[in-house]
C-alpha cells in the first residue's frame, strides 16, 4: 500500500479542483489582455478568481496578484519592499534565519546591493517571538519578513503579534504563507499583514 508522506513539498490535486479547473483548460485559452471575445472571457474568469481569493483573506480583489509560485510571490514583495525603502532612504531587512531559501536567496542579492539584514536566531522551540522582532527594528527598517509556518518543522509563527508590532512602527510586514494558506484562517486585514505569498499546489489546488 502506498502511503504518501510528502505534502509539505506539494500536494496531490483535490477532484473537485480538477473538475472547476477543467473548462478553463479547454475552452479559457485566450490572452485576458486581448479585446476578443475569448480575451474577455479569460478576464473575466481572472476576475472571479480574484474575487474569490480575495474573499478568502480579507483582502480587496485588485490586491491580488497571480505568480509563476510561491517563489516569485516571495522575491516579488521582498525586492517591492526593499525598493520602496531605498528611496527614503532605509536599507534594513528583519528576517528570520529558518525562512524558505527563496525568502533567503532574495536577501542575500539585497547584502551584495548595499541593505543591511538581520536574522533572528530561531528558539528552541522553533517559534519567533514578537519581542525579537521588535527588538530588531530600526528606524531604517523598510520591510520584516517572517514565514507563517515553517516548511521543516511546521511550527507556527505569532503573525498577529508581528503584524501588529510592524504597523505600529510603521514598518512593511511580509509573510510566507505557502505552507499555511488552506489550512489555518488568514485574514490579512485583521493580521495587520501588508504582503503575503501562497500557492495552490500546498493545498490541493492547481
Amino acid at each position: 500500500m502506498f502511503v504518501y508522506a510528502d505534502n509539505a513539498a506539494t500536494t496531490r490535486m483535490n477532484k473537485a479542483a480538477m473538475e472547476a479547473m477543467g473548462p478553463y483548460l479547454d475552452g479559457f485559452y485566450g490572452n485576458p489582455s486581448s479585446q476578443h471575445a475569448a480575451g474577455r472571457d479569460a478576464a473575466k474568469a481572472l476576475a472571479q478568481a480574484r474575487a474569490k481569493m480575495a474573499k478568502n483573506l480579507g483582502c480587496e480583489p485588485r490586491e491580488i496578484l497571480f505568480t509563476s509560485g510561491g517563489s516569485e510571490a516571495d522575491n516579488l514583495a521582498v525586492f517591492s519592499a526593499a525598493a520602496l525603502g531605498e528611496k527614503s532612504g532605509k536599507k534594513h531587512i528583519v528576517s528570520t534565519a529558518f525562512e524558505h531559501p527563496a525568502i533567503l536567496r532574495s536577501l542575500d542579492r539585497l547584502r551584495a546591493k548595499g541593505f543591511s539584514v538581520t536574522l533572528l536566531p530561531v528558539p528552541e522551540n522553533g517559534v519567533i517571538s514578537g519581542q525579537q522582532v521588535e527588538e530588531a527594528i530600526r528606524p531604517d527598517t523598510c520591510l520584516v519578513s517572517v514565514m507563517y509556518a515553517n516548511h521543516e518543522i511546521g511550527t507556527i509563527q505569532p503573525i498577529s503579534e508581528i503584524g501588529r508590532i510592524c504597523r505600529e512602527k510603521g514598518v512593511l510586514f511580509h509573510t510566507d504563507a505557502v505552507q499555511a494558506a488552506g489550512h489555518v484562517k488568514i485574514d490579512v486585514k485583521e493580521q495587520n499583514i501588508d504582503m503575503l505569498s501562497l500557492s495552490a499546489h500546498k493545498f490541493h489546488g492547481p
